[in-house]
Formats: C-alpha cells, sequence, structure tokens
C-alpha cells in the first residue's frame, strides 16, 4: 500500500491482495463519493453479481448497514447470511454468500467500508472480524495519505488579470489649458487675453508722438 499514492490503485492492490491472502471470494471498498452529502461510492468490488452492484451502490447513509458501520464506527459480523434479517442484503444471498464481514476505515475520521464474504462457512473464524478491523485501519490511513499527497501537488492556477477593453488602463495625454498672453507694461502675464486697444487710445498715442518731434527739430 505504501507503493502508490493514487487512490483507486491502492484500493484495486488492496482488493487484488486480500482474496488471496484470506482465501475469500468477495470483498471490496466503499468510500465517500460527496462527504457534504453522506454519499458512498463502490470504489471497487471482487466477486460481486450484478444485482450485488446494484444493492451496495443504493445503500445511504440511513440504510441501517451504513449507518453502523459509519455512522457508530462499528464493525459488522453476519456469521449466517440465509438467517439475517436485520441488513437485508439480499443480493448477497442469491449470489451464494454464506458469511459476511465489513468494518469502517477510520483513522481520525470514517473514510469509508471494507467488507469481506464467503462461501466457505469454515473460512469465518473468531480472529477474523478483528483482523478485518486492522486492515479496514491500514487502508484508511493509506487513503488518508494518498489524498493528502495529492492536494499537496495540486498545481496552483495563475490568477489571469482580468481582460481590459481597449484603452483601459492607458493614461490619457495630458492637455495643458490654453494660456493666453495679456502684454503690460511689466511684461507678460499668462492666463489673461490680451485687450485690443481702442481706435481714441491709439490717434491719442500718434499725436502725442508728433508733438514730442517737432518739439525737438
Amino acid at each position: 500500500m505504501s507503493l502508490t499514492n493514487e487512490p483507486d490503485k491502492l484500493v484495486n492492490m488492496v482488493l487484488d491482495t486480500l482474496p488471496q491472502v484470506l482465501k475469500i471470494e468477495c470483498c471490496w471498498i466503499q468510500t465517500f463519493n460527496d462527504r457534504k452529502h453522506q454519499q458512498l461510492l463502490l470504489a471497487a468490488e471482487r466477486g460481486f453479481s450484478p444485482e450485488m452492484r446494484l444493492e451496495v451502490n443504493s445503500m445511504d447513509m440511513i440504510h441501517g448497514f451504513s449507518e453502523q458501520i459509519i455512522g457508530l464506527g462499528q464493525k459488522i459480523v453476519i456469521p449466517d447470511l440465509y438467517n439475517d434479517g436485520l441488513y437485508g442484503l439480499s443480493s448477497f444471498k442469491k449470489t451464494g454468500y454464506k458469511w459476511l464481514v465489513a468494518a469502517p476505515l477510520m483513522t481520525y475520521r470514517v473514510h469509508g467500508i471494507l467488507g469481506i464474504a464467503s462461501r466457505n462457512r469454515k473460512l469465518l473464524k473468531k480472529e477474523t472480524a478483528e483482523l478485518v478491523m486492522v486492515i479496514a485501519g491500514l487502508i484508511a490511513y493509506a487513503l488518508s495519505k494518498a489524498y493528502l499527497s495529492l492536494r499537496s501537488s495540486a498545481p496552483e492556477e495563475p490568477v489571469k488579470a482580468p481582460a481590459r477593453e481597449v484603452g483601459e488602463g492607458l493614461e490619457a495625454p495630458d492637455k495643458s489649458p490654453e494660456v493666453s498672453l495679456d502684454i503690460t507694461a511689466s511684461g507678460i502675464s499668462p492666463g489673461k487675453t490680451p485687450v485690443k486697444p481702442s481706435d481714441a487710445t491709439f490717434h491719442s498715442h500718434t499725436r502725442r508722438m508728433e508733438t514730442f518731434r517737432r518739439s525737438h527739430h
């Protein structure tokens, strides 16, 4: 389980190994598809019939089987599926399985369900349920580590600047106010429109200059 940080591969590796180690014909793992709405997903299975897939996929958190394992964090042991009237699981009976054990995938929280079943009654022993609990805990730890690795390695999307319209953000050229000049005796003063001298003023000035020239001949 420590060889991969991909949840899907991890789940399938576990289910490929369990039948060989425990000599069972059926095993499955359910995980949360939507934790907010407490929806379970059949992540992988071995030895399921189409009816079993349908029945397990239809289980929600209100179902007694899911509530016992995920809601209360307890294992379920059904030594005789044919005489069990508490959880239903009719599809398991039709497929010929005699007993079933299921346990929560639990670390600091429940991640899902691990279940096993078999047609061989002799394979169910006193230590089987505790062994399944230990295996489920190891799977939960590995899944938690895998999910954490995926979140930490996910690249952050660069923040894109909003598209700007043509001309947006460009400073308009500085338009200096028009400056008029007022010619005065003391010089040039900005900001005023020059005053055009009247005709009377012009003729008076001309006469004074003419008188000045005659007096200096």
